[in-house]
């Protein structure tokens, strides 16, 4: 065949490919919500004793929850949690039953009862709007932001905000941009991404973090956790698990860190005259 004959059909594989290349940039881009979030329905109310609903408005939407231990002692820390990207946040209303805090738990949009469609730019604005709504009704508490998978991102960037004075962070990431460009590395992310959760730009109004990350993860990747973490320098102490990356909630040990990293950011008011810290009482 010669080289006027190979020229054309070239020319025509090219012009099909440079097609198939294009066709997946515009389904990574008409897809990518998506991709990043799996609003979960409620299955069933939960019935807790120390749960209470709560109802937040937001113009278009509601944010539906639950605030558990609401009678908490003064002084113990308000936790603002943000779950994972499929996570519908009631299931982990017994295990924050246990802490000695005030902890809401609220959906985001599309997920569990609340209202509206997720977007990074609602997430951050409702997570600033929960930690209003918390601190107007339980003030002079410390603030804690605690952020799991997707959720360490949202709250992340709500901290130039709200400034919390700590935050656990699980499996975090520096940002979606950074997980997206490993995962398709031949696509031009900065250009198809609408929501890049850049939370590296915001670890300086983190003024402490307690951070969980595991080799085992597949979701984010140990080394992805762990280039986050070294942009909080010193402010940020690490506990290595390995366990799957859903799994990170059903372990004791999480649970235990958690306690005993709260009891050092109460308040004055809420400490025993022999030193301690009280604990909740289920």
């Amino acid at each position: 065949m010669s080289l006027a004959e190979i020229a054309p059909v070239a020319l025509r594989v090219v012009l099909i490919l440079g097609g198939v290349y294009l066709l997946l940039c515009a389904l990574l881009w008409a897809l990518q919500d998506k991709l990043i979030f799996h609003p979960q329905k409620l299955a069933a109310p939960p019935n807790h004793p120390a749960a209470d609903p709560i109802a937040i408005a937001r113009g278009e939407a509601t944010l539906r929850g639950w605030a558990v231990h609401a009678d908490a002692a003064p002084g113990t820390p308000l936790v603002i949690y943000s779950g994972g990207n499929a996570e519908e946040v009631s299931a982990h209303i017994d295990a924050f039953a246990h802490l000695a805090a005030t902890t809401l738990l609220v959906n985001y949009r599309g997920y569990g009862e609340s209202d509206g469609a997720p977007s990074e730019k609602a997430l951050v604005e409702d997570a600033v709007a929960i930690v209003e709504w918390g601190r107007e009704r339980f003030p002079d508490r410390p603030l804690v932001l605690f952020g799991l998978s997707l959720g360490s991102g949202v709250v992340t960037l709500a901290a130039p905000s709200v400034k919390p004075d700590a935050a656990i962070l699980v499996s975090p990431y520096r940002s979606v941009e950074q997980i997206a460009r490993s995962t398709y590395p031949i696509f031009p992310i900065r250009l198809l991404l609408r929501h890049p959760f850049r939370a590296e730009e915001a670890v300086d109004a983190i003024p402490r973090a307690l951070v969980f990350a595991s080799p085992a993860d597949r979701v984010i990747r140990f080394a992805e956790s762990e280039a986050m973490v070294r942009l909080f320098g010193d402010r940020a102490e690490l506990q290595t698990l390995n366990v799957a990356h859903a799994d990170f909630l059903h372990q004791p040990s999480v649970w235990q860190a958690v306690a005993r990293f709260l009891a050092t950011v109460h308040s004055e008011e809420a400490t025993t005259a022999d030193g301690s810290v009280p604990l909740s009482e289920t």
